[in-house]
């Protein structure tokens, strides 16, 4: 089992984007990896493809549709105090997405995050892969 961020998600399907090639390479080495996301995920790939990227709507729809067919969604909402705790814990600033992934994973024992992300960077019990 192996969560993904957001930013790989993005990276994934966004050419234009940094790290789009290692996202590919990295796509082709988790295939049989079961992948988790959240309704989270969702929420801030789908925020970030339309308003700060700013790419075409099919575009969007293709990544909606992909991420709902070909990953395991799990509901999110009930950890949410636990990751606000996080958010007030972490000394370096956190987004609440990051603090929710973070607070699934060690709910769900998931070890592995596939992102391009540095804040996943040392926190106990994660191992980043970008």
């Amino acid at each position: 089992m192996i969560f993904l961020d957001a930013s790989f998600i993005i990276n994934f399907f966004v050419d234009k984007v940094s790290f789009h090639e290692r996202a590919v390479e990295l796509m082709e080495s988790i295939k049989n990896e079961e992948k988790i996301i959240s309704n989270l995920v969702i929420t801030e790939v789908v925020t970030v493809l339309n308003i700060k990227l700013k790419v075409n709507k099919e575009l969007t729809k293709t990544v909606y549709e992909y991420m709902n067919k070909k990953f395991e969604i799990v509901e999110d909402s009930y950890i949410y105090d636990e990751s606000f705790k996080k958010v007030m814990k972490y000394k370096d600033r956190l987004s609440f997405f990051d603090c929710a992934y973070i607070a699934l994973m060690e709910d769900l024992e998931i070890k592995e995050i596939v992102s391009f992300d540095k804040d996943f960077n040392n926190k106990e019990g994660i191992i980043r892969i970008y």
